[in-house]
């Protein structure tokens, strides 16, 4: 019995150290951890469809976590109750397809409140700046736009190739691909 007893503490400590090793290097190496509870319940967890970073190691993680609850939950009952063993291997299997199952809706709720810190020139289209550095009549100048909250220092030129002066309001018609197309706001 005291075999058994050491055989499961050695496979839950090694197989959580191991995912907990995983982990961190996930955390510390930049992967994405999308794919790290890759199960089929309701759906696939890989939130960027990035297979080749972490997508891989998904596996691994799920069944290290199912082994290591499994194991440490084992050794619990098989130490504090009389249970035969079959009623001990089904709690264990059990137990570690709730804690998968579990940290699957865990990652789930963690991603789907995510949101992309990013923003996009296009972004600024149709909305109301005003010009920080003078717009030349044939040149670039720079206009100050607020996009998702933060204000954004946008190179500009105008539509009518005239010249717009500092602190004048701009309405921004298009984007083009590294600069905004503006022309005088009337209020």
């Amino acid at each position: 019995m005291q075999d058994i007893l050491n055989l499961l503490f050695w496979a839950g400590t090694i197989a959580g150290g191991l995912l907990i090793f995983l982990l961190l290097i996930s955390i510390f190496s930049g992967m994405e951890i999308g794919g790290d509870m890759d199960v089929d319940a309701g759906g696939d967890m890989d939130a960027h469809g990035d297979a080749t970073a972490d997508g891989s190691l998904g596996l691994l993680k799920t069944l290290l976590t199912f082994v290591s609850v499994g194991a440490f939950t084992a050794r619990a009952i098989f130490m504090n109750t009389s249970w035969s063993w079959a009623l001990v291997a089904l709690s264990a299997l059990l137990a570690g397809v709730v804690a998968v199952l579990l940290l699957t809706w865990f990652f789930r709720f963690l991603l789907r409140n995510q949101e992309e810190g990013t923003w996009h020139l296009w972004q600024a289209e149709g909305k109301v700046g005003s010009v920080y550095v003078p717009i030349p009549p044939e040149g670039r100048g720079r206009v100050i736009v607020l996009i998702d909250n933060a204000s954004r220092e946008i190179a500009a030129i105008s539509q009518n190739g005239q010249a717009i002066g500092t602190h004048e309001k701009v309405l921004i018609l298009e984007a083009k691909e590294d600069y905004v197309v503006v022309t005088p706001f009337e209020e």
